[in-house]
């Protein structure tokens, strides 16, 4: 039987746990609070929307974490200014993840690399 991961946010501190309820990791990802989280396809990981610092420039906040505490990617911004970040997350049937941005794009990414799929401006 393989073991069980649990992924948990409390006042942007994530927690990763083990079914036997031994804490793997807490902490910042990248040094950031998690605004978002959720479960990635696998189960084993986790898509993570951080909280960029004020006047950070270009932010890759979105992270894929495993259950090691391991970055594995970070979401590709659009190509659009200076100045961008995520700034919402969700994910499709098919586990493809979406986010918005800072900057009024609706991108699509890919879920196994970060890498832009699409790219929508909706403002």
């Amino acid at each position: 039987m393989s073991t069980r991961v649990f992924f948990s946010v409390s006042d942007g501190i994530l927690t990763i746990s083990l079914d036997d309820a031994s804490d793997v990791w807490a902490g910042l990802p990248d040094g950031m609070r998690v605004l978002d989280l959720r479960i990635a396809s696998d189960g084993r990981s986790a898509l993570a929307l951080l909280d960029p610092p004020a006047g950070g420039g270009r932010v890759r906040n979105l992270v894929r974490i495993t259950s090691a505490a391991e970055v594995v990617w970070r979401g590709e911004l659009p190509q659009a200014g200076a100045t961008d970040a995520f700034v919402s997350l969700d994910t499709d049937i098919d586990g493809v993840v979406l986010a918005s941005t800072w900057t009024g794009y609706r991108v699509r990414l890919d879920p196994a690399t970060g890498r832009l799929l699409s790219q929508e401006f909706t403002k």
